[in-house]
């Protein structure tokens, strides 16, 4: 807590009222020397968090900005896969792809795989969903259309999926 007018005037009178009782002046500095050094002491530690949290929330715009780079990269490189294009083209953007998902590794970025994992809606967007027979796939993450990306513990973006949904068997075939 930043000293203030309020803080200075309360830590004034408790040292008025203790020289009141009879404290001894020495013992009222050193009183007061200690309430200052705690208070000088959480303020340290309350700013060190606040810039951690601004640094952390900087590197999180930045992280933003650079996922959809990495979208296209692997656009691209499906197309390409798909058209049969040179493959000295597909290997330099696949390395290009690579470097750059490395430094986000490094900044500290996850990405989130969902693929035959249970559909969760806070990790999960579903953008779609498509019968399964198997009543094990109910619910579970069929394709990822799109990979989720988390941040210093914050979900940057969920992944796009598509969730399995059991269909009734048919009345005939009962």
């Amino acid at each position: 807590m930043v000293p203030d007018a309020d803080n200075l005037s309360t830590a004034t009178s408790m040292i008025e009222s203790s020289a009141e009782q009879g404290t001894p002046p020495a013992e009222i500095d050193r009183t007061a020397a200690i309430r200052a050094l705690r208070s000088l002491e959480a303020t340290e530690a309350r700013l060190t968090r606040n810039a951690k949290r601004e640094t952390d929330e900087a590197k999180g715009e930045l992280v933003m900005e650079l996922l959809p780079v990495l979208d296209n990269l692997d656009r691209t490189i499906e197309a390409a896969r798909q058209h049969r294009s040179e493959a000295v083209l597909l290997d330099g953007v696949r390395m290009l792809r690579a470097q750059l998902e490395a430094v986000l590794v490094r900044y500290g970025v996850e990405r989130i795989d969902a693929t035959n994992q249970p559909f969760d809606p806070t990790l999960h967007e579903a953008v779609g969903v498509t019968p399964v027979a198997d009543l094990r796939a109910h619910g579970v993450v069929i394709h990822q259309a799109q990979p989720g990306y988390r941040y210093a513990g914050r979900l940057l973006r969920p992944a796009k999926v598509i969730v399995g949904k059991s269909t009734p068997p048919h009345p005939f075939y009962r």
